[in-house]
Order: C-alpha cells, then sequence, then structure tokens
C-alpha cells in the first residue's frame, strides 16, 4: 500500500517536531534562561499546527490546475509568514516580555520549520 506525499510528510514533520520537543525539554531548563517550559511548548505547538496547514494548503493546490496550484503555493507561504508574525505580535501584547532566550527559540523554530516547509515544497515542484 502505497502512502501518499501530504501524509508521508505529515509525519516527518511529526518526528521534527518530538526531536525538538526533546531537545527543549533537555536544553531549556539547563542552558536557555528567559523562557520557560510552557512558552516553549506553546510556540512548537504552534509552529506544528502552522506547518500542518501550510502542507495542506500546499497539496490541495497541487492536485489542482496549474494555474490554481501556483496560487495555492504562493498562498501556503504567504499564510505561513502571516501566522508567524501575528503570533509573535499578539504573544507580545500578552505577555508583553519578549526575551533574549524566547527570541533565539523562537528563531531557530522558525529557520528549521521554514527549511523544511521549504524543502518539501521544491522537492514537490521538482517531480512535476
Amino acid at each position: 500500500m502505497r502512502v501518499s506525499l501530504q501524509v508521508k510528510y505529515a509525519a516527518y514533520l511529526s518526528l521534527i517536531t518530538l526531536v525538538f520537543l526533546f531537545a527543549g525539554l533537555i536544553l531549556i531548563p539547563t542552558i536557555i534562561s528567559g523562557i520557560s517550559l510552557n512558552q516553549f511548548l506553546l510556540t512548537l505547538g504552534f509552529y506544528f499546527i502552522v506547518n500542518q496547514v501550510v502542507l495542506y494548503l500546499f497539496y490541495k493546490g497541487k492536485k489542482k490546475d496549474p494555474k490554481k496550484s501556483v496560487l495555492y503555493t504562493f498562498s501556503a507561504v504567504s499564510a505561513k509568514f502571516l501566522f508567524y508574525l501575528l503570533f509573535i505580535v499578539i504573544y507580545y501584547l500578552v505577555t508583553k516580555n519578549l526575551s533574549t532566550g524566547y527570541l533565539i527559540v523562537f528563531f531557530i523554530l522558525y529557520l528549521a520549520f521554514t527549511l523544511f516547509t521549504v524543502l518539501i515544497i521544491v522537492k514537490a515542484l521538482k517531480t512535476n
């Protein structure tokens, strides 16, 4: 039985999230100050959900005709950026605290999950 690429990459995303979860549980209390485990878990969970939505939008658009596929790809990448921007603004307004430790973790996660998403999109677009 062949597993669809969308399910395969969703599983990879879950695996990457688990790796970051375990790394965060080990590193945050010992190395990174200025961020609690609850803040880390909230941020990591948000990244996981946003990337699942982005992959869904991308693969939904990939099934459409080529003209709409470009629009879905663009909207998926744009939505990802806007969700992250909205998250950090709301997070700041609620907590009134963006420590250096939190910003470092936020941008490390942003870089890792963005790299993962871009690699998936590029690989999927190359196969067409």
